[in-house]
């Protein structure tokens, strides 16, 4: 029975390892020097790219890099880190989730760019993640190299908002040099849309807000506030 469990773990393994390329673009696999290609280390979870919710750019997991395959072109990938540290000698463990960071892409054919941070040497460094997350992202055949940019705290509420639908769910994801055009041909509907959905009149919705308020930056509450007059 026990060498049966094992084959069939080992299988999984080997299926895990054989589902690390995940295809993004609409279509039939196109041949590597004909799209981008973005390997997302293991310890990284894409929480957007594009300001989509791509699910199956977080279907694996393990110690496996996940290598997305995207059209050319610009793209915005939304990450953060989160690992499991043991504590105790492996009595109980701790899950790490740190600050989120915000990847500038600007890919052509046959490109592999490489998303890229400061890895911590253990728990204690793990949790200064949590305020500050120095990230970049790399062409690894040019060297070229590029800042990310430093996002919101990867806090419960926020995460609830966006696994509430916060964001589109998409299986693929256009560059943004050509979904901008798409979006702006269609304001009417997206307007309507959002009317349509209201949130009840209670103190949690009160409560929410607030803390929403109090994690944006100066700018955003600006913009927040020429929108409502």
């Amino acid at each position: 029975m026990r060498s049966l469990f094992v084959l069939a773990l080992s299988c999984f393994l080997v299926a895990c390892a054989q589902q690390s390329h995940v295809q993004l673009y609409p279509g039939s696999a196109q041949q590597q020097e004909q799209v981008l290609t973005v390997v997302v280390p293991y310890e990284l979870e894409v929480q957007s790219i594009n300001g989509e919710n791509v699910p199956a750019a977080n279907a694996l997991f393990g110690t496996q890099d996940k290598t997305l395959h995207l059209q050319p072109g610009q793209y915005r990938i939304t990450a953060f880190y989160k690992n499991v540290f043991d504590v105790d000698g492996g009595l109980s463990h701790e899950v790490v989730r740190g600050r989120s960071a915000v990847y500038a892409i600007d890919g052509k054919s046959g490109e592999t760019w490489q998303l890229e941070f400061e890895r911590p040497a253990n728990l204690a460094e793990a949790r200064l993640l949590k305020d500050e997350f120095a990230s970049w992202a790399v062409n690894t055949s040019t060297g070229e190299r590029v800042e990310g940019e430093r996002g919101q705290r990867n806090s419960s509420l926020l995460s609830s908002l966006m696994g509430a639908g916060a964001v589109d769910e998409a299986s693929t994801v256009a560059p943004l040099n050509t979904a901008a055009p798409v979006a702006a041909a269609q304001p009417a509907p997206l307007a309507s849309a959002v009317a349509a959905e209201t949130l009840p009149h209670n103190d949690a919705t009160l409560t929410t807000l607030k803390q929403l308020w109090h994690l944006m930056s100066p700018e955003s509450r600006a913009a927040f506030l020429d929108w409502a007059q």
